[in-house]
């Protein structure tokens, strides 16, 4: 799973209340090597928001010690710990970028929707993919 879903997961898990104060916390200085978050940009963000403002300003993994450092202070241990965990094993069974070896080529893959539907397509980040991205929108005869 991967960073943004691990921290949304974390977030959905939170009563209102409880989320509320997370966003007080992330408008506080809880790492030294990160600054907070100003309450303006945070007031009204709903959970997703939340979690890619929080990958915006710090990055995957700080916004990770990020949100483990505030549920240890609002004493959520536990979940903390569960969040630590996934995090980590996420970690471990992730292929090694360490090698020089060339990633090789995968297939694009296909996203669809049924009439009416949405979709919410995958935001980018890095990576490895080498040239251009196609996207292609086809309205089908009605």
């Amino acid at each position: 799973m991967n960073v943004p879903l691990l921290l949304l997961g974390a977030l959905e898990d939170l009563l209102d209340e409880y989320f509320k104060t997370f966003k007080w916390y992330l408008s506080m200085r809880v790492l030294d090597s990160c600054e907070p978050i100003p309450k303006s940009r945070l007031e009204k963000a709903l959970r997703p928001e939340t979690v890619s403002k929080m990958i915006e300003c710090y990055g995957e993994e700080l916004a990770v010690e990020v949100t483990v450092k505030i549920l240890r202070n609002m004493r959520m241990n536990s979940a903390a710990e569960e969040l630590k965990k996934a995090h980590t094993a996420r970690e471990t069974s992730a292929p090694s970028t360490s090698s020089p070896a060339v990633t090789p080529a995968t297939a694009a893959p296909a996203i669809s929707a049924q009439q009416g539907g949405v979709i919410i397509a995958p935001m980018v980040h890095g990576g490895s993919t080498v040239g251009a991205w196609n996207i292609t929108i086809n309205k089908p005869n009605e």
